[in-house]
């Protein structure tokens, strides 16, 4: 048995149980869009609840290896992603826990944007100059101040699906090709370009790019404009210099893909 931070786990070395913890686990609504989903999804071989209430999914203990990807295995990431984003649902933000249509916890973009993001500028209560990202890099401030409205044009695009957490620890590869997409936790609606700026986070622009591709979606302005909330969010949760100063990095990168895309 392991423990996270919202499940306990166990394996049989051919499926893997996790059990809520509390609430925030979220295991009714993640078995809900990986059914959804279907492949590349961890598929739900079984789901129900504790004598005490608490959800547990059952799925099985899939194995990649250690070939890395290439443009053919994000291709594959992008193409999933463009079924998650289709898939029906209604308002914005982090997916209520229930089964049923996805539904957003907020009503509106920006609300929406902050059930995941609850404290970036111009969006949260916390002035930019006061943000860790600029306390970090006080050089961001006049730059980001101004990509207000592109920020604000961002959040408002069309909503779909999200994942919105795309690090290397979400993707399970096998011979260069994605085999699994996994822990939909905080999975949200939002803007499509939400997604593309997680994976260039971790991952760079150029793979980004792929995905993009794959997905089918263009890679404008508004990837990088979403970008500058991420690398706020990241900059205040960061624990080590290290994450500081790869947010501090990557909000660089995002101006100057906006500087490409805008010039002048």
């Amino acid at each position: 048995m392991a423990r996270g931070a919202t499940c306990e786990v166990f394996t049989d070395g051919a499926r893997v149980m996790r059990l809520a913890l509390d609430d925030e686990a979220r295991l009714t609504m993640q078995a809900q869009v990986q059914r959804a989903l279907g492949v590349p999804a961890v598929p739900v071989l079984d789901q129900g609840a504790a004598p005490d209430g608490r959800a547990w999914v059952l799925e099985p203990h899939l194995h990649g290896d250690d070939i890395p990807p290439g443009p053919a295995g994000w291709g594959d990431l992008g193409r999933a992603l463009a079924t998650l984003h289709a898939r029906p649902g209604t308002g914005w933000g982090r997916l209520m826990d229930r089964p049923g249509p996805l539904v957003g916890e907020a009503g509106t973009p920006t609300e929406g944007v902050r059930t995941r993001l609850p404290d970036v500028w111009p969006l949260g209560p916390t002035p930019l100059t006061d943000q860790a990202l600029v306390r970090a890099d006080p050089a961001l401030l006049g730059p980001i101040q101004g990509q207000r409205d592109a920020i604000l044009t961002a959040i408002r695009e069309p909503a779909g699906a999200l994942h919105t957490d795309l690090h290397g620890g979400q993707l399970l590869w096998r011979g260069g090709r994605l085999l699994a997409l996994m822990d939909f936790g905080d999975a949200a609606r939002g803007p499509l370009a939400w997604d593309l700026a997680s994976v260039a986070f971790f991952h760079g622009w150029a793979v980004a790019d792929h995905v993009a591709g794959g997905a089918g979606i263009r890679m404008g302005a508004e990837a990088a404009a979403f970008g500058l909330l991420l690398a706020q969010h990241r900059a205040r949760r960061a624990l080590e210099e290290q994450k500081r100063t790869r947010a501090v990095a990557f909000a660089w990168h995002c101006i100057e893909q906006l500087g490409r895309v805008n010039p002048g």
